[in-house]
């Protein structure tokens, strides 16, 4: 199912500010968080992008993910892929998609490795 059809599915109205934060999140090529999304778009009310990711996320539209500190990062939900956090600079990594192993009758919905990113492995 594609994006679209996610959000007809759901009956969402694609109202300006939805759009606009479907198309931000489609050109990131990772998770973003609140902070990082206002740099490129510093007009969008908190209230507003928050109330918009909880729809969002229970429409399978996007998926989110919370760090080890409680940050909220977003991105859409086209496929699921494992992502690696690096706990010493906290950035987040997406992992190329892999074959997900699952206990029969379990559904998972993400994956998340924690450690240090090469360049914080390295220092």
């Amino acid at each position: 199912m594609n994006l679209d059809e996610k959000i007809t599915l759901n009956g969402f109205r694609l109202t300006a500010p939805r759009k606009k934060i479907l198309s931000i999140l489609g050109a990131q090529h990772h998770p973003i968080s609140f902070e990082e999304y206002t740099l490129i778009d510093p007009a969008i009310d908190k209230s507003t992008f928050y109330r918009t990711m909880q729809a969002f996320e229970k429409a399978d539209i996007i998926h989110g993910i919370e760090s080890d500190e409680g940050k909220r990062y977003f991105e859409l939900s086209e496929n699921v892929h494992p992502h690696f956090i690096c706990q010493s600079c906290r950035t987040i990594v997406c992992l190329s998609p892999q074959p997900i192993i699952s206990p029969d009758g379990y559904i998972i919905d993400s994956v998340v490795y924690k450690g240090k990113c090469p360049e914080c492995s390295s220092s």
